[in-house]
């Protein structure tokens, strides 16, 4: 390795995504005083919202449109919202690390997770950049049934291999979305298995295509690739959202059940469950608007967003010649 890869590497560490600060946070979630996990994290939020503008403006562009309100009331709420990530950060090592306090999970009256996987199709169940989706990944071992997680590697590469261990040693897999055909492949021998596959809402992953859904009043690009996985695997597909409702305390929120059936190829068939999801997902983030870690603007990438036909996104996957 040359100077300048060392050099590169070195500040790469120590940017406020990096590993360092990822391995000093995780020693304070883990093994501070019980007062500094409570009020160290709006400290530390409000450096990061100060310092870091391009994550400062894109997250006070997606509030001013959620909240309708002022530019001000706008700011007010973005900065709410990095000390609420920071909250949900802190809890997350914490529960992952050696020495977990108890987390309170409010649970479902309706459990349309356990019913899908009780037919044995596995299930795509979509979430986004909302909450606290790690909590609730480890618990969802209590189904009997083994969880993989779909996502991009991470921004900050010195960060990569430490998260996925991390999830790892709690029994999530890590299946990571790229354009490869192996990737899809992968999702599907998963939900053939009848296992849980989850995957984010608000992330254009891999190679699958988007479309534009309406979404607080404008259209948004949404990923076609977790509808059209479920329908090839002939999986439901169940948006589950994990709300922050106090210290230690969360909600599973499960917002029903979707089947694409896999004859159904047309158009209007994709958009209207996409249509119903994104709904459910709206009403989600109307309720808790702080708790959308959403750091770069939502809408502003509708003008390159191009809405695919159906045949774009399931290419990969229908290479696999799906054999039930």
């Amino acid at each position: 390795m040359n100077r300048s890869s060392v050099r590169t590497r070195l500040l790469q560490n120590l940017r406020f995504d990096g590993l360092w600060w990822r391995k000093f946070a995780y020693l304070g979630c883990v093994y501070g005083p019980e007062w500094w996990k409570r009020y160290s994290p709006p400290a530390i939020a409000g450096i990061i919202f100060a310092l870091v503008g391009r994550n400062r403006r894109g997250a006070v562009s997606n509030m001013e449109r959620i909240l309708e309100g002022s530019a001000e009331s706008a700011a007010r709420a973005a900065l709410q919202m990095f000390a609420q990530f920071a909250h949900c950060m802190t809890e997350t090592m914490e529960f992952y690390g050696p020495r977990p306090r108890r987390i309170r999970l409010d649970e479902p009256q309706r459990d349309d997770l356990a019913t899908a996987l009780r037919e044995g199709h596995g299930a795509v169940v979509v979430t986004g950049h909302f909450g606290n989706w790690d909590i609730a990944a480890k618990t969802l071992h209590e189904y009997g049934r083994p969880i993989n997680v779909v996502m991009a590697r991470e921004v900050n590469a010195t960060t990569h291999e430490y998260v996925r261990q991390a999830r790892e040693r709690v029994g999530v897999r890590v299946i990571y979305s790229d354009t490869s055909v192996f990737s899809s492949l992968n999702m599907i021998r998963a939900l053939q298995r009848n296992e849980i596959v989850a995957i984010q809402l608000d992330r254009a992953l891999g190679a699958g295509g988007t479309r534009l859904v309406p979404f607080f009043g404008a259209p948004a690009p949404f990923p076609s690739g977790p509808f059209v996985l479920a329908r090839l695997a002939g999986a439901p597909l169940i948006p589950v959202f994990i709300p922050r409702l106090g210290t230690r305390h969360y909600a599973i929120r499960v917002c029903g059940s979707f089947q694409l059936a896999r004859d159904a190829r047309d158009n209007r068939a994709l958009d209207r469950v996409m249509g119903e999801v994104v709904r459910a997902f709206e009403a989600v983030v109307r309720e808790f608007p702080r708790q959308w870690f959403q750091f770069t603007p939502f809408w502003s990438e509708q003008a390159n967003a191009v809405a695919a036909p159906l045949a774009s996104p399931e290419q990969p996957a229908e290479r696999l010649r799906l054999r039930r």
